[in-house]
């Protein structure tokens, strides 16, 4: 796996299993679009003669314009884990918008794409192809970059201060463990609740508790991920009254129970 950093990306799970299986690498975004995209990546494989391997992600808050074999998918708010079959060959570019990012191209509510993979001809018609053509046609990591920026670049995104807050806001939350309910986040941002939900659905697709709720069990899965750890601390770190409501979540997420998955 290569990578910006020696950390895996966030959401992965179980990432030291793909190791040797695919190549992965993220790819920074240009300054001038850093309200827009988060950044790019890219996936390869060569699995002829050998077993099919699945790929397990908890997709965070932030849609996904994926380019693979010759089509464009828009990747919306999933609900649960995203899990992909990779056999024989293959090559998969991608782009990781800002929570807030695919708003200023879309120009509607992000909830309307709430747990779906779309066409890119659905939202973007012809261009849509145009612009899988121009992937296909370079291998180079640089090109491709470029591509996808002017393509984002031509949909004249509308940055406002309702973008720049959302993404400050869901960069808190991520960062910030402290944070453990939605009315911490009202507070110190000084927004009503009302109008934090108002935002969210139209900036990020999801609300506030369930960006919440995704940050802090793509930090479970990490945790467990780097060896044993006590469940019941883990809950108490999350902001989680007890080990039970935890254990609730993580598994109606991520397909498994926190216990089974540290004895994978």
């Amino acid at each position: 796996m290569e990578s910006l950093t020696d950390r895996p990306p966030r959401g992965l799970l179980d990432p030291t299993a793909g190791q040797g299986i695919y190549r992965e690498a993220f790819l920074p975004s240009s300054a001038r679009l850093g309200d827009i995209v988060a950044n790019h990546w890219a996936v390869r494989w060569d699995l002829r003669g050998e077993d099919p391997y699945v790929v397990e992600v908890l997709p965070g808050p932030e849609i996904q314009l994926v380019v693979e074999a010759g089509s464009v998918r828009v990747h919306g708010i999933l609900r649960g884990k995203f899990t992909y079959e990779l056999r024989d060959t293959g090559d998969i570019f991608g782009t990781t918008f800002r929570p807030a990012g695919f708003r200023c191209v879309y120009g509607r509510p992000i909830a309307e794409l709430g747990n779906r993979v779309v066409e890119g001809s659905e939202i973007f018609g012809a261009a849509a192809t145009r612009f899988a053509n121009g992937i296909a046609s370079t291998t180079d990591r640089a090109e491709r970059i470029d591509l996808a920026e002017e393509f984002v670049r031509q949909r004249q995104p509308d940055i406002t201060a309702a973008t720049k807050l959302v993404n400050q806001i869901v960069d808190t939350i991520a960062g910030d463990r402290s944070i453990v309910r939605v009315d911490d986040i009202a507070e110190r941002f000084g927004v009503g609740q009302r109008n934090l939900q108002k935002l969210f659905r139209e900036h990020v697709g999801m609300t506030p508790k369930r960006v919440l709720q995704r940050y802090r069990l793509h930090e479970a899965a990490e945790r467990l991920d780097n060896g044993s750890v006590s469940l019941a601390a883990l809950a108490a770190d999350l902001g989680y009254a007890d080990q039970a409501h935890f254990a609730r979540d993580f598994k109606a997420i991520v397909g498994r129970p926190p216990a089974s998955y540290t004895n994978r």
